[in-house]
C-alpha cells in the first residue's frame, strides 16, 4: 500500500503592499504588533517560499501543486472482497493494479537570476500614484530542490526606484533567505520630495493641532500648502529592516512582514515631524516607525490569491518630539486579491497581475471621522510583471 503524502505546504509569494506606537510603552507596543505572536506559530510549520518582490509588495508566486496518491482502507478491502470473482473467471491474469497518480516535479530553481519586478500603483485615502521598479541579482545558498521547506533559498542584492509625482526614492537592498518560510531585508534609501502638492510638510512636534503647530491631516496640509508651515523641497535618509513569515497550509497562506524603518530627514525650522504619505503618519525628524502588514489568504489553482489584510504603524517619538503624548498609530482591516494571469516560470515577461486592495481603519487620529469620514476605504489598485534577464532556462 503506497503511503498517502501529507499536506504540501508552500509559500504565498510577495504581492504587495506598503507597510506602515507612540504613546505605548514597549510590553503594550509588542501585545500589538502581530510579528511576535506570527512567528511564535507559524515556525512549526515546513513551507516553501517564493522569491522577492516588491513589497509588493509586488509579484506572486505560484504555489506548489498538492497531490495525493495510493488507496485508502475502505478501498483496499472492496479490492480484495472483488479479487476471488475475477480469479474464477476465465483469465487467470490477475487484475492490474490501479494506477497511483505521479506527484507534480516541483518546478526548479535556477542557481541564480537577474531580473526586475514593476509594480504601477493608484491609491485612495490619502492619495496617490506611484511605479515601483526592482532590479536585482539573486544566487542560491545551497541546493535543495527536493526540501520544500528549504529549497528557495538565496542571497540577493539590487535596486529599488519609487517614482510619483510628489516625491523620487532610490534604494540599494540586500536579501538573504535562509530558508522558504523566512526572508530578512535590508534597505538604504535616500528619498525627496519635490515641493509640489502638499508635500513636505513638517511641524514643532506630533501634537500638531494648534494654530502655531497646524494638523498634518488632509484638510490641515491643504489649509497650509503656502506661509510659515507650507510645504518645501528637501529630503533624508531612510533605512529599513524588513523580516518576512510565510507558510502555507493546503490552501490557506499566511504571510507576516514587519518594518523597521530608521529616518534622518533634513527639515526647516528645525521641526521635529513630518507627514510620510506611505505610512501615512507623522514620522520623527529623526527616529523609528514600526508596522506590520499581515495576510490570511485562499491560494486557488487558477491565479487568484483573496483574503484578509491587517496593517498596523506605531511611530515611535522622543518627548520632545511629542510632548502631549499624542497617539498617531493607526490600523487598517480589509479586502487583499491578486490575480496572476499565467507563470510560465523564469521568462522575459511573466506574471502580469492585478492587485487590489481595500480596507477601512480601525483606528487613526485624522480618518475615523475626524478629518476623514469613517466610511470611506483606504484603497490599492496596481498592476505588477516579472521579467527574467538570463536565459535561466540553460542554467
Amino acid at each position: 500500500m503506497t503511503q498517502r503524502p501529507t499536506l504540501t505546504h508552500c509559500v504565498l509569494p510577495p504581492i504587495w503592499l506598503s507597510r506602515h506606537g507612540m504613546g505605548m510603552n514597549k510590553p503594550a507596543l509588542l501585545r500589538n504588533l502581530v510579528v511576535p505572536r506570527l512567528l511564535a506559530s507559524a515556525c512549526a510549520v515546513a513551507a516553501c517560499a517564493a522569491a522577492p518582490a516588491a513589497h509588493a509588495d509586488t509579484a506572486t508566486e505560484s504555489a506548489a501543486t498538492e497531490s495525493t496518491a495510493g488507496k485508502s482502507a475502505s478501498g483496499e478491502a472492496a479490492a480484495d472482497a472483488e479479487e476471488p470473482a475475477a480469479t474464477a473467471s476465465a483469465s487467470d491474469t490477475p487484475p492490474a493494479e490501479p494506477e497511483i497518480p505521479a506527484v507534480a516535479p516541483l518546478r526548479p530553481i535556477p542557481k541564480e537570476r537577474l531580473f526586475l519586478t514593476n509594480l504601477s500603483i493608484f491609491r485612495w485615502n490619502p492619495i496617490g500614484l506611484e511605479n515601483q521598479l526592482r532590479l536585482g541579482y539573486q544566487r542560491k545558498l545551497y541546493d535543495a530542490n527536493d526540501n520544500k521547506a528549504l529549497r528557495d533559498n538565496f542571497w540577493h542584492v539590487g535596486t529599488f526606484v519609487r517614482l510619483n509625482p510628489a516625491s523620487a526614492r532610490a534604494a540599494a537592498v540586500v536579501e538573504v533567505q535562509p530558508l522558504s518560510l523566512l526572508n530578512l531585508r535590508f534597505t538604504a534609501e535616500y528619498l525627496h520630495y519635490y515641493g509640489n502638492f502638499t508635500f513636505l510638510q513638517s511641524r514643532p512636534d506630533a501634537g500638531a493641532t494648534a494654530a502655531d503647530n497646524p494638523s498634518l491631516s488632509d484638510s490641515g496640509m491643504k489649509d497650509n500648502k503656502e506661509g510659515a508651515f507650507g510645504n518645501y523641497s528637501g529630503g533624508g535618509v531612510h533605512a529599513t529592516f524588513e523580516p518576512l513569515l510565510q507558510v502555507k497550509v493546503g490552501n490557506i497562506a499566511i504571510r507576516s512582514r514587519g518594518f523597521f524603518g530608521y529616518f534622518d530627514m533634513d527639515l526647516k525650522r528645525g521641526d521635529r515631524v513630518w507627514y510620510e504619505p506611505t505610512l501615512d503618519v507623522p514620522v520623527p525628524a529623526k527616529g523609528m516607525v514600526i508596522a506590520n502588514d499581515l495576510d490570511v489568504l485562499y491560494v486557488t489553482d487558477f491565479g487568484l490569491n483573496i483574503g484578509l489584510r491587517h496593517t498596523s504603524v506605531f511611530p515611535q517619538y522622543s518627548k520632545a518630539q511629542n510632548p502631549d503624548g499624542t497617539d498617531n498609530s493607526h490600523q487598517r482591516l480589509g479586502l487583499l486579491a491578486a490575480y496572476t494571469w499565467r507563470d510560465d516560470g523564469y521568462t522575459r515577461f511573466n506574471k502580469p497581475t492585478a492587485l487590489l486592495m481595500t480596507s477601512w481603519y480601525l483606528s487613526h487620529r485624522n480618518r475615523t471621522g475626524q478629518d476623514v469620514s469613517n466610511a470611506m476605504p483606504y484603497f490599492v489598485l496596481g498592476f505588477a510583471f516579472t521579467s527574467d534577464l538570463l536565459d535561466v532556462k540553460a542554467k
